[in-house]
């Protein structure tokens, strides 16, 4: 179904022409990404998904696909409502404090959290996706000019993909590690692909973006990716969102309240902390 995204079509590896001439400077290819992302405040987008979740404890797997609600505000905040039928079968969600996901289907439906500021690699054990970095996967938020800023952008250019490539690194106590990586396309500085890492190098999360599309609402006009392919390796979970409707917002959502912490009024029998 989508297990293209965990390597074994990359959608970036079509055949492309080389490009060996002329390239923009780091900071002018942040400013440039800038003048789009800044301006992007809002999202509310409608589609389809496709998923299947391997629980990484007990490996046993569940497929899903449904239609799709998004809602995003900088810088972290996001929610993904799945369903199925008019029922939900998922919830993903992200403020500036903590993220959750929410099962309300099955035979142990549960609402899992944590802690931005707690977040490591432990956590990729205990969920099959990450909703802790799903926000990073839109590239959408403003990138920091300041080049000397932690975490500090690093560009290279691939002549063969024609695209930029920056990542982002942050000094540990005793060296330096990749926290992001981001493909650019040299042409249209449109994101094609987001590669997130832990502290020893190994990827958390994998994602091809593709299909550009502009976004309703927006003028002069702003265009985000229409499909996201994602893979998770700590867990071999995959997961694709095809989004067809685009609109910076929808009868005022998203708003403030939207990205609320559920607690309690989460509608499981369960809420499990996973950074304790």
């Amino acid at each position: 179904m989508m297990l293209v995204a965990a390597g074994g079509c990359d959608p970036n590896k079509q055949t492309r022409q080389p490009y060996y001439g002329p390239t923009l400077p780091l900071a002018e290819v942040i400013a440039q990404i800038n003048e789009r992302n800044v301006r992007i405040d809002s999202l509310r987008c409608a589609g389809t998904f496709s998923a299947n979740l391997i629980d990484p404890k007990t490996r046993e797997k569940t497929s899903l696909d449904g239609d799709l609600t998004l809602l995003y505000q900088p810088r972290r905040n996001l929610r993904m409502v799945g369903k199925f039928l008019a029922n939900t079968v998922f919830e993903i969600g992200s403020n500036a404090d903590r993220y959750w996901l929410i099962l309300p289907q099955g035979a142990n439906p549960a609402m899992y959290w944590g802690n931005h500021r707690l977040t490591d690699s432990r956590v990729g054990g205990l969920l099959p996706v990450r909703p802790d970095l799903l926000a990073e996967v839109l590239a959408v938020a403003a990138v920091d000019g300041d080049l000397l800023k932690e975490p500090c952008p690093v560009v290279r250019f691939n002549n063969d993909q024609d695209c930029y490539m920056i990542t982002w690194q942050i000094l540990l106590p005793d060296r330096w590690a990749v926290q992001k990586e981001v493909w650019y396309d040299r042409a249209t500085l449109q994101p094609r692909s987001v590669l997130l890492f832990d502290d020893n190098g190994r990827i958390v999360l994998r994602a091809y973006l593709l299909k550009p599309q502009p976004v309703g609402g927006f003028e002069p006009e702003a265009k985000i990716a229409s499909e996201y392919q994602m893979y998770f390796p700590q867990s071999g979970s995959t997961f694709v969102m095809r989004l067809n409707d685009l609109a910076r917002s929808q009868n005022g959502v998203p708003r403030a309240n939207t990205f609320n912490f559920p607690g309690d009024r989460a509608g499981v029998p369960k809420v499990i902390q996973v950074d304790e």
